[in-house]
């Protein structure tokens, strides 16, 4: 098995969902076409890929996807990693690979999800308080409580 990393494709919508869900990152991985359309509107699309020798399929691992001007601002919105390789420095290096673009003019922020909260501050990262948001309209998660 090697791992194959890639920016130059943007995944199939269906193999984004298949590692969110594994993950666990809370994404409408139910809607195809509203994933389709968050990555039809990044600019920045990191990619690590599976691959084995005794097959033509590619399985997708880790995930990266954000925004950057490549002047002065950068957006990390999503990073997923499937468990099967987390906690091997796939998300580091996809993170490492995203902070280069524009460097070192470029600075990056990020919204971490509830699992990964502490992630980032051993990475490097340094928190920050004086964010703001507008919330978008609400949807219910099929793994939602009823």
């Amino acid at each position: 098995m090697r791992l194959l990393h890639r920016s130059d494709i943007v995944p199939q919508p269906k193999a984004i969902a298949a590692l969110y869900d594994a993950a666990q990152l809370r994404r409408p991985t139910f809607d195809l076409d509203r994933l389709k359309r968050m990555y039809q509107g990044s600019n920045v699309v990191l990619t690590v890929w599976e691959e084995h020798d005794h097959d033509d399929e590619h399985r997708l691992v880790a995930v990266l996807r954000g925004w950057t001007d490549y002047a002065y601002d950068g957006y990390i919105c999503d990073l997923a990693v499937h468990p099967d390789h987390q906690k091997s420095g796939l998300g580091r290096d996809l993170l490492e690979r995203a902070q280069s673009l524009g460097r070192p003019e470029v600075q990056w922020v990020l919204q971490a999800s509830v699992i990964a909260q502490d992630y980032y501050v051993h990475l490097g990262w340094q928190k920050i308080e004086n964010g703001w948001k507008w919330l978008r309209e609400a949807y219910a998660h099929p793994a939602d409580p009823a």
